[in-house]
């Protein structure tokens, strides 16, 4: 037995005990401690046996984190601290902190089990009068009504539902509340409950089962409040109130997993988005809100809990507003002032997309998404100084060069051209820009041009109409050979590790004795930590079609590995393209590939796209890749490069099985293409002479290229019978 101040105790337990362990500072003659459960409380009581002056002391919960809370002083030495509502069972961990005149002591860390007695007198006594009924349902939940009386003072409930198993603890003869959460609309649950008591005595009508029925999603019944902005103050997204700009996608493909659906409330159209985690939505022409000061949305929910709207600015990406309050089963109301998006860097002079985010799977409707002017005073003044001039033509597209200035700071431009009107957005004072696209060569088109502002005050000078034909196709396009054409081209690298521009550059040639004599050629530099599909692009080769004349697309390249080296070529917003890929068949020497583009004649095309180096996956392998004399020809199919060596003969020619080939120095490859440029046949040699076996080769023509130990190559065309 040991004994010190009021308190003695045998043996140290989990419940009681002295000692003189520290984790911080030192004791002398150490501390007692004892900890106690009534019901779901716990008490916990430590006495310092070192004289101190001025001590005051602190529990340390470190349960969960790290909690501090001042203990009360009992007698002598002694403080206490209670930690209430806690569940039966469960492990506690903690230390108590005494602080006094000159320094600090911290106790060992104790832990306790929520109920524990440390050998008392044994509980038999089962829980007694055990009811659980069910109270609130709703789509999501289900609440429990629990009730139990124990001589402990707490009593445990078990909750099973399905897999799932739940425990809570409440207060002998208290009834407890307990929420089953996460449960789906519409749905049967059996919950089963249990009831005991710390030491595991179990309730006698264990257990109860509860059925019960989720109910139905809540859907609105009524319409979104009616918006009451005059319509000359508003650029309206989505409502019936205004007329909202045109051609606007709401359910674009940006890989969500949302169900976008517009359903009549009242007779009201509303957007509903089901399954919500993210939804974009493409406007049918840029926003230019720089006039306007409020962005308004209503959003109706039954379950959703967190949502998110975000502007998305063609020049300085997406910022985002968190929708609050959100309350559920009620139409929301925000006005959103410009200035929370703006003052994240966002500008409002170029909108063009929009994006909503949730906090995943739930329902939202949506309705009345505008921007408007709250200014009092009605905008009657008309744009003025509105001029219209064509730009850049080509075969397909025509660029306007427009330009009007207005009050508000922006103004509407809307162009009709035969049964087709469009409408765009610009800034007041500065030119707009816009591209028509899709239109048939040599052909005259009559644009008429109506400016006006958000109000819809129409400059005095609209209509303009502006007469201006398309050119005819660009079937004409030069080598591009890195030297006349090409030396001075800008480039784009991507996905190319650091995509640093030194990567690629046109040099001088540095091996022009086989079939590429040129001055310059062009190099790219694959990195070892670049994508397979690392390329380059340029647009700096002009828009032109691809043609009988000009579908025959030559390429030489020289690399230090043998992988696919893949050209395609696209349109502006690459809604067109076109690719196909070849591999070189030898390395660190020159060679010219042929693609045959036949099955593209007729597309419009305005970048050019290289891939040098195209393997299946990159492994952190780089590699020097130089290309040069980028040819358009006609689609008369022709395969590599010829040069002419003497001393190579091949015979018989026509073949039917075996061909011979004779060199006055060792031939070190022979490769057979067809005419389309693709490789039938790759035979390594270091002879005078070698045989090829051809019987599996169909009949037709082939080139055969056969190159020496000296680097000369000879190219000889071949007929297989």
């Amino acid at each position: 037995m040991m004994a010190f101040g009021n308190t003695a105790f045998a043996e140290n337990t989990e419940c009681a005990g002295t000692s003189t362990e520290a984790t911080e500072g030192t004791f002398t003659n150490g501390y007692t401690y004892s900890f106690t459960t009534s019901g779901t409380d716990v008490t916990f009581n430590f006495e310092l046996l070192d004289t101190k002056v001025g001590l005051v002391a602190y529990l340390w919960n470190r349960t969960s984190g790290f909690q501090e809370n001042q203990m009360s002083s009992t007698t002598g030495q002694g403080f206490s601290y209670t930690l209430t509502g806690q569940s039966l069972n469960t492990t506690l961990t903690v230390a108590c902190k005494f602080a006094f005149s000159g320094g600090l002591a911290v106790t060992k860390d104790f832990t306790y089990t929520v109920g524990n007695s440390c050998g008392g007198v044994i509980d038999t006594e089962v829980p007694t009068a055990f009811t659980a009924t069910k109270g609130a349902v709703t789509a999501n939940s289900v609440e429990l009504l629990l009730n139990a009386t124990d001589n402990s003072g707490a009593v445990n409930f078990t909750i099973t539902n399905g897999a799932t198993t739940l425990t809570t603890s409440s207060n002998s003869g208290v009834e407890k509340s307990y929420i089953v959460t996460g449960l789906t609309p519409s749905t049967d649950y059996t919950l089963s409950v249990a009831a005991s008591d710390a030491v595991g005595n179990v309730a006698a009508n264990n257990p109860i089962v509860i059925s019960a029925t989720t109910t139905a999603l809540a859907e609105p019944t009524t319409a979104a409040p009616l918006p009451t902005e005059s319509a000359s103050k508003v650029i309206s997204v989505f409502s019936d109130t205004y007329t909202s700009i045109s051609g606007t996608d709401f359910n674009p493909n940006w890989s969500q997993t949302t169900a976008v659906s517009t359903v009549q409330i009242e007779g009201n159209a509303t957007l509903k988005y089901s399954n919500l985690n993210y939804q974009g939505t493409g406007l049918g022409s840029d926003i230019n809100a720089t006039g306007m000061d409020y962005l308004h949305i209503d959003v109706w929910t039954p379950n959703e809990t967190s949502l998110s709207v975000y502007p998305i600015s063609r020049s300085t990406a997406e910022k985002f507003v968190t929708l609050l309050p959100l309350n559920l089963n009620e139409w929301n109301s925000y006005d959103i002032p410009l200035t929370d998006f703006t003052s994240q860097g966002l500008s409002v002079a170029d909108i063009f997309q929009f994006k909503f985010v949730g906090s995943n799977g739930k329902i939202v409707y949506l309705d009345n998404i505008y921007f408007y002017n709250s200014s009092s005073t009605e905008d009657t003044e008309a744009p003025t100084a509105f001029t219209a001039t064509a730009g850049t033509t080509t075969s397909s597209k025509i660029t306007l060069l427009l330009n009007a200035t207005d009050n508000s700071g922006a103004v509407t431009y809307e162009i009709n051209y035969g049964d087709i009107n469009v409408t765009t957005i610009g800034t007041s004072a500065e030119q707009k820009s816009y591209t028509i696209t899709g239109l048939t060569p040599s052909t005259e088109y009559s644009f008429s041009i109506v400016t006006k502002d958000a109000a819809g005050n129409q400059s005095a000078n609209s209509p303009i109409v502006l007469p201006v034909s398309t050119t005819a196709q660009i079937t004409s396009i030069p080598t591009i050979d890195f030297e006349t054409v090409g030396q001075d081209w800008s480039w784009t690298i991507f996905e190319n590790g650091d995509n640093a521009a030194s990567l690629a550059a046109v040099l001088v040639n540095a091996n022009t004795t086989g079939i590429n004599s040129s001055a310059n050629c062009f190099r790219f530099t694959v990195n070892t930590n670049g994508q397979p599909w690392a390329g380059l692009w340029s647009a700096n080769i002009g828009e032109f079609t691809f043609a009988a004349s000009n579908c025959m697309v030559k390429l030489m390249v020289n690399k230090n590995v043998l992988t696919p080296m893949t050209l395609k070529f696209e349109n502006d917003d690459a809604s067109v393209a076109c690719e196909i890929q070849h591999s070189n068949t030898i390395i660190n020497d020159w060679e010219e590939i042929t693609y045959d583009f036949t099955a593209h004649i007729g597309k419009t095309l305005t970048k050019i796209v290289l891939f040098p180096d195209f393997p299946s996956s990159r492994n952190g392998v780089g590699s020097i890749n130089y290309m040069d004399n980028i040819s358009f020809n006609s689609n008369v199919p022709v395969g590599l490069a010829k040069s002419s060596v003497e001393g190579i003969s091949l015979y018989p020619n026509p073949v039917k099985d075996q061909m011979q080939i004779k060199s006055q120095y060792n031939i070190s490859q022979v490769v057979i293409h067809n005419l389309l440029g693709q490789i039938v046949k790759v035979k390594t040699v270091n002879a005078l002479e070698t045989s090829i076996d051809l019987s599996q080769v169909p009949a037709g023509n082939y080139f055969v290229t056969i190159k020496d130990i000296n680097g000369k190559v000879s190219i000889q065309k071949m007929i297989k019978l």
